[in-house]
């Protein structure tokens, strides 16, 4: 049966103003837990056994599962021609082609005694990154996880990263929500940390980080290293999620009934 879209109006408060926006529901063929796009606009969305890809309008494209690798916990869609899909149950990555078919092999972490790794992400088309939880290190690797580079993160206290976020081949971001997030350049050297608690999502680009925290979803301008951090903020209240992303200034976000919501932001 067809389901009734509800109309909600909010508002955004930006750095040039105000402007009203329309809140209506994407999809609801699944209960969803991530959401990202590509380059493309396209949507990837995951509930745990499954891939799917949309149109920004709502037409479902295509679909990949895989149950012998276990429950999807993380995907990267930043290289559209190489999406990465990682199961942390069982030391698994994944690429798929724009078509959402698999490229290669799968790739084993365990093979290479990488036992330890939370988090994975496209550094480039030939790189891959790898936050390994339990001795706190950044590493890279190639395609075949062949070690490139290593690093480990050396600021006070323990960091326990939640979420990483990679720009290809300009930045990577690292999120603990108990102390805030840490920015590495390329090549996995410590940029800076920005010491914001409380931080649930975020969403890196070259230009900003998108973060939630108390319900309020903000936009972090990126400065070069001789300018000020500033802070801007999109006022918007948002209801508990369990993630958020921002393509071609529209917003999509799923809430805790794994309902995915799509809003237009001018920004």
């Amino acid at each position: 049966m067809k389901q009734i879209i509800p109309i909600i109006i909010i508002t955004f408060t930006v750095a040039l103003g105000c402007a009203n926006a329309q809140e209506r529901l994407f999809f609801t063929e699944k209960p969803y837990e991530r959401v990202t796009t590509d380059i493309q606009g396209i949507v990837y969305l995951t509930d745990y056994s499954s891939l799917d890809s949309y149109t920004p309008d709502g037409r479902l494209l295509r679909n990949y599962s895989e149950q012998t690798a276990g429950n999807i916990t993380f995907v990267d869609a930043g290289i559209a021609s190489k999406i990465l899909v990682f199961y942390r149950e069982s030391g698994s990555i994944i690429l798929l082609n724009n078509e959402l078919a698999p490229i290669g092999s799968p790739l084993n972490l365990f093979d290479r005694s990488l036992t330890t790794v939370s988090l994975a992400a496209m550094g480039s088309s030939n790189k891959i990154v790898l936050y390994d939880d339990a001795n706190q290190n950044l590493i890279l690797t190639d395609l075949s996880l062949n070690l490139q580079s290593q690093s480990r993160i050396t600021f006070p206290g323990e960091f326990h990263a939640s979420d990483m976020q990679v720009v290809p081949e300009h930045r990577i971001a690292l999120l603990d929500t108990a102390q805030g997030i840490c920015l590495f350049d390329f090549f996995g050297t410590f940029e800076r940390e920005i010491p914001i608690p409380g931080i649930t999502h975020m969403q890196l680009t070259k230009e900003r980080i998108f973060y939630l925290r108390d319900g309020q979803l903000w936009r972090y301008e990126l400065p070069s290293s001789t300018t000020p951090l500033n802070l801007q903020p999109i006022a918007l209240d948002l209801p508990e999620i369990l993630d958020f992303h921002i393509g071609k200034d529209v917003l999509y976000y799923i809430d805790t009934q794994h309902i995915v919501w799509k809003i237009p932001l001018d920004m």
